[in-house]
């Protein structure tokens, strides 16, 4: 057996030498090859996975849609590439791989809520009250020029007793919208309180600022762009707007003029405005509106950094996009080192 064993090793190397020298030739006898263990390939596994459970769920989907359709419940067809097409109902996505369920989008809803709110005047004394007042042209122009283009008018409102407030715009602020970081449209962010921004210009916003205050906003030419008032001096009405503001106070005080609505929200108690006055045109609304002041003698405009901002980094906070008459007392707060600029 040895011998047979070593004999047959001679003429398999002797074979294996003259397969090698021989240009062309094949190997027929070799060792059956073992076929090798698949490497285990986690991406592949874990994209199998996903794509069993998405076949998975669109089976039970296919077979619940049966089933539907076995219980004698009406089928709904569908006709692709006519005009008229059929409305589809957004649904909440059950999506395994998403944590969050995504937010039912009603368009007839959203159709409604961007709808003008309407409240012209009707009778003879509302239509000669508001005789005066500024047009859809001088709001439609871009938010920078709308700020500065405001100081100096009359913001008129008119009560339900019939009590009328009028007040000289002496300050105000622009933001800019979707580029703006302290804008509340800011990457063309769209909520329920800030859809007044995306309407027609001169579309009064008031929204609700630290859960008790109020800030009155107008907006302006481009999506999401508005106009922020600051601070009024009063002209007509000013013990009722006084009286306003001590209703909110344990003890009555004495304010004087220029202390009655130097302030976003000292303003919107003094003119009884919160958030439900939202949605509204100054262009058509009976109870607010804009005049021109044709007394008024030519101001100078100071432009500063708006108030309140910091947290939205250097860029905006020292953007000077607050804008307000040189000299009024009125004025909420002041900026000597832009004065200094002008004076």
């Amino acid at each position: 057996m040895k011998r047979t064993k070593a004999a047959a090793k001679i003429q398999q190397g002797d074979k294996t030498e003259k397969d090698k020298n021989d240009v062309g030739t094949v190997i027929k006898t070799q060792a059956p090859e073992v076929p090798e263990r698949p490497k285990l390939n986690l991406k592949s596994l874990r994209n199998q996975n996903t794509e069993n459970v998405s076949k998975k769920s669109y089976q039970t989907g296919i077979s619940s849609k049966r089933s539907k359709a076995t219980r004698g419940e009406p089928k709904v067809e569908t006709h692709v590439g006519t005009k008229e097409k059929e409305e589809e109902t957004l649904k909440p996505s059950t999506s395994p791989n998403k944590g969050k369920v995504r937010a039912v989008v009603d368009l007839q809803m959203m159709k409604a809520e961007l709808t003008q709110l309407q409240d012209p005047p009707v009778t003879l004394c509302e239509k000669e009250l508001s005789v005066g007042r500024l047009k859809y042209e001088f709001f439609d122009i871009p938010c920078e020029e709308l700020a500065q283009r405001l100081l100096g008018k009359i913001l008129v409102r008119y009560l339900e007793n019939g009590t009328i407030l009028k007040g000289r715009i002496v300050e105000t602020e622009g933001y800019l919208g979707s580029i703006d970081k302290a804008s509340h449209s800011y990457q063309n962010k769209v909520t329920p309180r800030n859809l007044p921004m995306y309407m027609p210009p001169g579309t009064t916003y008031v929204y609700m600022t630290y859960g008790m205050y109020h800030c009155f906003n107008i907006s302006s030419q481009g999506d999401g762009c508005a106009v922020l008032i600051r601070a009024l001096d009063p002209l007509e009405g000013i013990e009722y707007m006084a009286d306003q503001r001590n209703t909110l106070k344990t003890k009555k005080i004495d304010l004087k003029p220029h202390e009655v609505c130097n302030g976003p929200s000292k303003l919107c108690i003094a003119y009884q405005l919160n958030k439900q006055h939202s949605k509204y045109s100054l262009c058509t609304w009976k109870s607010l509106w804009i005049e021109d002041d044709d007394a008024l003698e030519d101001i100078k405009i100071v432009k500063s950094a708006r108030i309140g901002i910091d947290s939205c980094g250097p860029e905006w906070a020292n953007k000077p996009l607050r804008y307000y008459i040189y000299g009024n007392k009125s004025v909420s707060k002041r900026d000597k080192k832009a004065e200094m600029e002008i004076s």
